[in-house]
């Protein structure tokens, strides 16, 4: 009985080492497939947010083509901006409201047909991307930073001492 049981014993332990065995050095294999998926759905992920990206500016571009002045595109671009933030950031943030507001005294200098318009293109702004976005999200984040860009692009145009007026 007792040898009988050792080599039960024994088959079962050579079962075991052979199941082992397989184990880790299939191991390998799988872990690098899984590896390579997530390469994948990081290239795809990647690929997606440039896209969005992509389809902002193309977006923001033709946009632009509609307003009558470069300030009065920097106040819609600062509008959509305002209304991004506040739905990342919360009601209380008004960073790009409070930049619209100086760029306008500024702008207008006391005259309020001028400001008008610009307010008027700011709350064009506003909610164009209202009716857009609802929630915080990557679009949002791409967006933004489209938006960003652009507004980069007005304010260079903007200082430009030899541009058309």
């Amino acid at each position: 009985m007792f040898i009988h049981l050792k080599t039960a014993n024994l088959r079962f332990m050579k079962w075991l080492v052979a199941f082992i065995f397989l184990f880790v050095s299939f191991a390998p294999s799988v872990l690098a497939q899984d590896a390579m998926t997530a390469r994948e759905k990081a290239a795809a992920a990647k690929k997606a947010a440039l896209k969005a990206r992509e389809d902002a500016e193309l977006r923001v571009e033709a946009d632009m083509v509609t307003m009558n002045s470069l300030v009065e595109a920097l106040s819609k671009n600062l509008g959509q901006l305002h209304y991004l933030r506040t739905i990342c950031y919360g009601p209380s943030d008004q960073k790009w409201r409070d930049y619209a507001s100086r760029m306008m005294n500024i702008e207008t200098a006391g005259d309020s047909a001028d400001r008008r318009q610009l307010i008027r293109a700011f709350n064009a702004g506003y909610y164009q991307e209202e009716g857009r976005h609802t929630q915080c999200s990557n679009a949002v984040g791409a967006d933004a930073a489209a938006l960003a860009e652009n507004g980069r692009h007005i304010s260079a145009m903007l200082g430009d001492p030899y541009r058309e007026r």
